[in-house]
């Protein structure tokens, strides 16, 4: 008995060994898939940016607090599923608060270093218990949209507090630590800053690994995500751990802004905490979003390749913006789908459909109601007409921009209000138009009806080539991608110091069909023009079947395949129309300004357009040119530091609000006044619904398609 059983156990044991090679192999396949997207760019740097080895070294010393902000990134988008893009500004404004205390007023290091941790901390937990717990519930795209106007809030804090001390430009002073090393290696000096990034990073680092897997607060932080009902079910003080995890994240972020500030300076302007959060965003891509290690291990790599890109070309400094974007999109593409699938599935969490319903017809046949449309649009045309009577030429430049950026505008409700895909870099595809009209205007001597629809077409086609990176992962990626193309292509892309074939000269004569525009007046009356004719299209255009498919296909692409509808060929249509009205508003911006340059494209003014679209309205063209009164008015009456405020403060305030946005509380009052009107005339109106003596299409404003309702459009 027992030498059958030893037979019969015998072949077991020589057929453990395949066994345990086959559970082995999944995890040695996962790790090299891993580190594929690190070692991509490690190779990269070595092949097409070499660097000697201080070089390198300087690389993987300033990537170490770009880690810190990479994690911190991490943190909270394991937590809460979002991007933080206010990630960057939360250490920002701190930090200038302890440089400027350690350089200017001689506080002592570590007590300057000490306050602005105190600075963080109050800092982020006022804005998580005002802010970002009122919002956790919404969808989550909504949070993701606070954190924008976050930014630009915490954007105009860090550019104003050096004003304490008065016209000291802080970007001139320096801080260091109190012990004096220096180190050669070849080309590169390494002083005691960089030696404490060495120690501290990997302490601090190690400090959240532990804090992570070991402690009962880290591991429920990492159990919640999108468990959060349920974790609040079973007892976990769920308010409590995001609190901790906003802080640690805000924390994060302000070490690694001001150790890398000791190192090479404090460049403050309104794209410098942009430039770390991209960087950030790369290892945070590479990094597979969740995997705090290799988010790490991504952001040193990233580091090294940034210190690579500016020492193989020292003449292009820029260039590593676009080295940045390209990173940005291979890492979402060799991103693992199962993390971007995650996300995918819940179409209403990315969803930011705002749409407006029309009056029904029986409303609109309404005497009043027909009237009053007849009576605003002679009193608007009629104003418009008369403003040359009064206008001199400098207000004529400035109410061209505005139908310029109403225009843009468009193109935002277009792609964000009906697609739901959120762009964060329409200036750019408008910078793309501004371009190509430039060349067509300025060295080719094109009418103006050749160049407008060329410029369109070319921003079209970009907007599309840079949509389909994000079609297989929709939500936040599609953010994070135009954010990425939008600070590369206002950096170096279309940079005339970079590239020479970009027109500098000014425009000498401009037609149209024939017809010489040279004046102010002319050129306003161009700019309105076409700005009316893209709303009667965008009127149309919303009620044709086309727009039902894409409001369709961006409240619930699951449920639109399910009536034919193709929810990737839907938005790619909406990216291409809405790069097309942008590109024409880059057209007609070259002529009002009489000339292509590089300032009204820049990344903080796509970040502008988009956070006043918001505020004015994504549901409809109204919200748009709302938005862009906005953005002129805040450029025209506020001081440079003080333009992104209202902005950034209108966006939380309409998010608490109205999220239907200015234009939705318009559209509010025209339903209530119709449906007044309607009430007047009695019962026996012909908008009264039989038996109720109510209109049924006098609601307030609502979308048209929510989440997790059927589509707006029924296949053809």
């Amino acid at each position: 008995m027992a030498s059958g059983n030893a037979t019969r156990r015998a072949p077991a044991r020589p057929g453990s060994r395949p066994a345990v090679r086959s559970a082995a192999a999944p995890a040695v396949r996962s790790a090299l898939v891993a580190a594929a997207p690190v070692a991509v760019v490690l190779v990269a740097q070595l092949t097409l940016f070499p660097a000697p080895l201080g070089v390198w070294l300087q690389g993987a010393v300033l990537g170490l607090p770009g880690a810190l902000m990479a994690v911190g990134l991490a943190l909270v988008y394991r937590l809460n599923r979002i991007v933080n893009f206010a990630q960057g500004d939360l250490g920002s404004a701190p930090a200038v608060l302890a440089y400027g205390l350690i350089a200017l007023s001689g506080v002592d290091y570590f007590l300057g270093l000490l306050t602005g941790l105190a600075a963080v901390i109050l800092l982020t937990v006022g804005i998580e218990v005002t802010i970002v717990r009122r919002f956790v519930r919404a969808p989550r795209l909504i949070l993701t949209v606070a954190t924008i106007g976050l930014s630009q809030a915490l954007v105009v804090v860090a550019l104003l507090i050096p004003r304490l001390w008065g016209n000291v430009p802080i970007g001139t002073a320096s801080i260091g630590f109190p012990w004096h090393v220096r180190v050669s290696l070849s080309p590169v000096v390494f002083d005691a800053d960089s030696f404490v990034a060495l120690v501290v990073v990997p302490l601090v680092l190690g400090t959240v690994a532990v804090w992570s897997k070991r402690t009962e607060v880290g591991i429920a932080a990492r159990a919640t995500g999108d468990r959060r009902d349920l974790a609040a079910m079973v007892g976990i003080p769920v308010n409590r751990l995001q609190t901790i995890t906003w802080v640690v994240a805000g924390t994060l972020s302000f070490l690694g802004i001001f150790l890398k500030a000791a190192i090479v300076g404090l460049p403050l302007d309104p794209t410098f905490s942009l430039v770390a959060l991209v960087s950030a965003l790369a290892a945070l891509a590479l990094g597979g979003f969740t995997h705090l290690v290799r988010v790490a291990v991504a952001a040193v790599a990233v580091g090294i390749l940034e210190q690579g890109v500016a020492w193989d070309d020292p003449a292009r400094p820029t260039l590593v913006l676009a080295v940045l974007a390209a990173v940005v999109v291979i890492g979402l593409v060799l991103a693992r789908a199962g993390s971007a699938d995650r996300g995918r599935g819940e179409d209403a969490d990315w969803s930011l459909i705002s749409g407006v319903r029309p009056l029904s017809p029986a409303l609109a046949r309404l005497p009043e109601v027909r009237s009053a449309r007849v009576l605003a649009l002679v009193a608007g045309a009629a104003a418009l007409a008369t403003v040359p009577l009064w206008a001199g030429p400098g207000v004529l430049l400035e109410l061209s921009t505005l139908a310029v950026l109403a225009m843009v505008g468009c193109s935002v409700v277009v792609l964000t209000g009906w697609s739901g895909q959120v762009s964060l870099g329409q200036m750019s595809f408008a910078a793309v138009g501004a371009v190509v009209g430039a060349v067509t205007l300025v060295d080719g001597r094109w009418d103006l009806s050749l160049a407008l629809p060329a410029a369109g077409l070319a921003a079209g086609l970009a907007a599309v080539a840079v949509g389909l990176p994000t079609l297989r992962r929709g939500g936040i990626f599609v953010a994070v991608t135009t954010l990425a193309f939008a600070l590369a292509a206002s950096g170096y892309l279309l940079d005339r110091a970079e590239f020479g074939w970009i027109p500098a000269g000014q425009l000498t004569g401009v037609a149209l069909f024939g017809m010489r525009i040279g004046s102010e007046r002319s050129v306003f009356f161009l700019c309105v023009g076409v700005t009316a004719l893209t709303l009667v299209a965008m009127d149309g255009l919303r009620s044709s079947r086309i727009g039902r498919v894409w409001r369709a296909a961006g409240a619930n692409g699951r449920a639109a395949s399910g009536y034919g509808i193709s929810p990737a060929r839907a938005i790619l249509g909406s990216f291409a129309v809405s790069g097309f009205l942008a590109g024409v508003a880059g057209c007609l911006l070259v002529v009002v300004n009489q000339q292509y340059v590089e300032t009204p494209y820049d990344v903080t003014q796509s970040l502008a357009v988009f956070t006043a679209t918001v505020v004015g309205g994504l549901g409809s063209a109204t919200g748009a040119v709302v938005g862009a009164l906005l953005v002129e008015g805040s450029s025209v009456f506020l001081p440079p530091s003080w333009q992104l405020f209202p902005l950034a403060a209108g966006v939380l305030i309409v998010l608490v609000a109205f999220p239907g946005g200015v234009a939705g509380l318009l559209f509010r009052g025209r339903d209530r006044l119709a449906g007044l009107a309607d009430r007047r005339r009695g019962p026996a109106s012909a908008g009264t619904a039989p038996g109720t003596g109510r209109t049924g299409s006098a609601a307030p404003s609502t979308p048209d398609a929510g989440a997790g309702q059927a589509p707006v459009v029924a296949p053809s």
